[in-house]
């Protein structure tokens, strides 16, 4: 149900607001980090919850985040998969069997440019840690964001490792339409496995889902042949 929203997530850490010189310097050391032209990867779990302070977990989903030397991206979440080369942009759904190319994204990591975001949030609170600093941010009454608050961690050597993002519109979570069951739910995004080893370039590589023909035609993979294509 919320996989499809989750593979944004990771962004919206941007529309915080550095109000103060260390925050200020904390994210863009951090904006550094996933922009430098180095491989990048790590591991992602998603974990949602009905209300801001459930302990059980109800839905989760795992992902990876790989990245080569040209900022090339690939990225999986749940049963869909994105790839932003220097050729194409991919997303594929998995569950719907459908695929979408597109022209690549120019700065798909992003530049961590807060601007389009600055009159949505406020910084609440910026708290040390011994090993990890840890920013909460609270939108702005009447603002677009489907968040009421959200709590970014960042390690000393500023990478995301915790996200906790606090839902403002409220979720039916029920399966059966005349008993609804409504909660703000709360997700937790945790990053771990940090890594500048480099990943196999195939997963970077267009020829590994589809090539074109002499008529440029798209001719999917193998494994993706069935799928829908959308563009």
């Amino acid at each position: 149900m919320f996989y499809k929203k989750i593979i944004y997530v990771w962004a919206i850490f941007n529309c915080c607001l550095a109000h103060t010189q260390s925050v200020s310097e904390v994210f863009q050391k951090l904006g550094k980090q996933y922009t430098t032209a180095m491989p990048l990867q790590y591991k992602t779990s998603y974990a949602l919850y009905k209300d801001s302070d459930s302990k059980k977990i109800e839905e989760s989903y795992n992902g990876i985040f790989y990245k080569n030397e040209l900022n090339e991206v690939y990225m999986k979440i749940g049963d869909s998969e994105i790839l932003n080369s220097k050729k194409v942009f991919l997303k594929i759904n998995h569950s719907e069997k459908a695929i979408q190319i597109l022209s690549p994204v120019s700065n798909y990591l992003g530049d961590f440019d807060m601007k389009p975001l600055l009159d949505l949030c406020t910084i609440e609170k910026f708290l040390d840690y011994k090993s990890y600093w840890e920013i909460t941010m609270v939108a702005k009454p009447y603002s677009s964001l489907p968040y009421s608050k959200i709590v970014v961690q960042i390690t000393k050597n500023y990478f995301i490792q915790k996200q906790i993002f606090y839902y403002n519109t409220a979720v039916n979570f029920s399966k059966d339409y005349r008993r609804p069951d409504s909660h703000y739910p709360r997700l937790e995004v945790t990053n771990t496995n940090y890594s500048r080893n480099p990943v196999s370039a195939s997963f970077f590589n267009s020829g590994t889902y589809f090539t074109k023909s002499d008529k440029k035609q798209i001719i999917l993979s193998e494994r993706l042949k069935k799928y829908e294509i959308i563009n």
